[in-house]
């Protein structure tokens, strides 16, 4: 398992045409990304796919086999290698991408002003009952949601999976997750909360513990370039 994190802060029309991409990005991304009306979620939308595009190079250097992205009924990417497994999620000024060789789901947030206890309402009571406890509760709320997140994006259902129909526990950097019923493939659920920058919460669901010690960064200008001499564009 590898989780790698990029900030787009710097990138914009002047430095970065996504267009160069066009052979390499699923249709359904790329249709997302022409119907932005600002540029910066454009890069969002289209990075993450790329993304995942690098990682799967640098895991099968020898296969002959591109990568084709698709989704399934739900809305969720999945790839034709049964081996390569991802999941992408960003926020703010940074993308996220987690890879594994079984299902995966990630999701970071950017810590806000919102009405948390309204949200939490539709949370499990015992979620709840944590928030009511907790010292910080903005801070609370913020890892319970990346958490319950990344347990839903793991699953592939999207909210078919209603929020209140399962909880999860969280001891140290690592969270426990009870399904009321569960009638999912897998049967248990391993999560993993990291430790990231100012303002911004990061969590990882998987169907095993190994997960790394901590999140890689990588700079644009060290894959965007690949990516195009790896497709024969320089």
């Amino acid at each position: 398992m590898d989780i790698y994190a990029i900030n787009i802060e710097d990138l914009n029309k002047s430095n970065f045409d996504y267009k160069l991409y066009n052979h390499i990005l699923s249709e359904q991304i790329l249709l997302k990304a022409n119907n932005y009306r600002y540029y910066q979620d454009s890069v969002r939308t289209v990075i993450g796919e790329l993304l995942v595009h690098y990682l799967y190079i640098k895991n099968y250097k020898s296969s002959s086999s591109p990568l084709t992205i698709l989704r399934n009924n739900y809305g969720k990417p999945y790839c034709n290698n049964s081996d390569f497994h991802f999941n992408i999620s960003h926020a703010g000024n940074w993308v996220i991408a987690i890879v594994d060789t079984q299902p995966v789901g990630i999701d970071i947030e950017l810590v806000s002003d919102i009405d948390y206890k309204s949200v939490i309402s539709i949370f499990h009571s015992i979620e709840g009952y944590g928030l009511e406890k907790a010292t910080n509760k903005k801070d609370f709320f913020f890892t319970l949601w990346t958490i319950k997140e990344s347990v839903i994006k793991n699953i592939g259902q999207g909210l078919s999976i209603p929020l209140d129909s399962f909880y999860t526990l969280l001891n140290g950097d690592q969270a426990t997750v009870h399904f009321d019923n569960n009638d999912f493939e897998n049967d248990q659920y391993y999560v993993k909360v990291f430790e990231f920058c100012p303002q911004y919460k990061v969590a990882a669901c998987a169907l095993h513990n190994n997960f790394p010690e901590a999140i890689n960064i990588l700079e644009p200008s060290k894959f965007l370039p690949f990516l195009l001499e790896s497709n024969g564009i320089s």
